[in-house]
């Protein structure tokens, strides 16, 4: 068997000592934090941190192993590693670098004697029963859920119905519901259409939308041109003029430090350059003139990630504009 490196998430870290006498797993989390901040700093640790996850300190190599696909759909690894052997249960197939937010893997969860037709369609008919009061649940199982282009059509003016009338809410519950909505409804929207979200993020409603949610927002444009990078330039400027009266508010000095204000400018400002939008130099150095080298630091970190996707990408056009951005903005230095 070839020889090939492999990086543990810190669940399957979790996973390999939950039935050993080895520190808890509080413990086992709080000594590789102190050990990432030792070894690469606030700026790196703190940016790995807001993906939920810790940095990589280290690789195995793999020298033989064996993977069992459950009926679940889930994974028992055995593995040979020049450490010693290694096993990893309840593993999932991830591909983060080419995830796209656009598809969403069915539930392993569902019986396998169910129509998946039927699944789907009683989501949607439950959905649109239920008028404004839905369960919480309702929305996490639909955001779970796989629905073709005719369901789709269905599904999207639902969901942008229960956003709308719940944007505002201060229950807990339902922001976690409005969240699931906002993620599943950017996920699944035609890529053409994505300046209608410019409605969420206007100052001039009634009511600034939570901080919880313009993070879901910022975070699904983002991931969006992640994967599908803009043909052309400038797509959705009223959308790019929205993020950066965020970038604007939370990346001032004053606020940067409040809480989530960081990541959510930082997002609002990836989200901006992902865009390929005019305004995408001015939103980072927004970064680069905040007074928080940290800051800037992981900015200019996401936006190279950024690069290294494009550059994966048929799309050289867009590449070089963010070659050229990047060069640019970095000249940049931090007093």
């Amino acid at each position: 068997m070839a020889k090939k490196e492999v990086k543990l998430s810190y669940d399957e870290f979790q996973e390999l000592f939950r039935d050993s006498e080895t520190p808890s797993s509080t413990d086992i989390w709080e000594i590789d934090l102190a050990a990432a901040l030792k070894k690469d700093g606030f700026a790196s640790t703190y940016k790995a941190l807001k993906k939920g996850t810790i940095p990589r300190t280290g690789m195995m190599t793999v020298e033989d192993g064996v993977v069992e696909r459950l009926t679940s759909g889930l994974y028992e690894i055995a593995l040979q590693t020049e450490d010693g052997p290694l096993l990893l249960t309840d593993a999932r197939q991830l591909n983060h670098h080419s995830a796209d937010p656009q598809f969403t893997a069915p539930s392993v969860s569902e019986p396998d004697d169910k129509d998946p037709a039927q699944t789907v369609g009683e989501l949607l008919e439950q959905l649109s029963s239920a008028g404004e009061s839905l369960p919480c649940s309702l929305l996490c199982q639909i955001e779970l859920t796989r629905f073709d282009s005719s369901q789709k059509k269905v599904l999207l003016p639902l969901l942008w119905k229960y956003i709308t009338l719940h944007r505002n809410s201060n229950v807990r519950d339902e922001l976690v519901a409005v969240g699931a909505a906002i993620r599943k409804y950017i996920a699944i929207m035609p890529m053409d259409r994505m300046g209608e979200l410019a409605v969420l993020l206007e100052s001039g409603h009634k009511s600034q939308l939570p901080i919880e949610l313009e993070i879901e927002v910022a975070k699904m444009i983002y991931r969006n041109y992640e994967v599908h990078p803009p043909t052309v330039e400038n797509p959705q400027p009223e959308l790019a003029q929205q993020l950066l009266e965020m970038v604007k508010a939370y990346a001032n000095p004053r606020n940067l430090l409040r809480d989530k204000h960081a990541a959510v400018a930082s997002l609002a400002i990836e989200a901006i350059v992902s865009m390929r939008s005019p305004l995408a130099e001015q939103a980072w150095q927004a970064a680069n003139e905040c007074g928080y080298r940290w800051f800037a630091e992981l900015v200019s970190d996401d936006i190279d990630e950024l690069l290294d996707q494009w550059n994966n990408s048929n799309n050289p056009n867009a590449t070089s504009w963010l070659r050229d951005l990047r060069n640019e903005c970095c000249e940049t230095t931090i007093a």
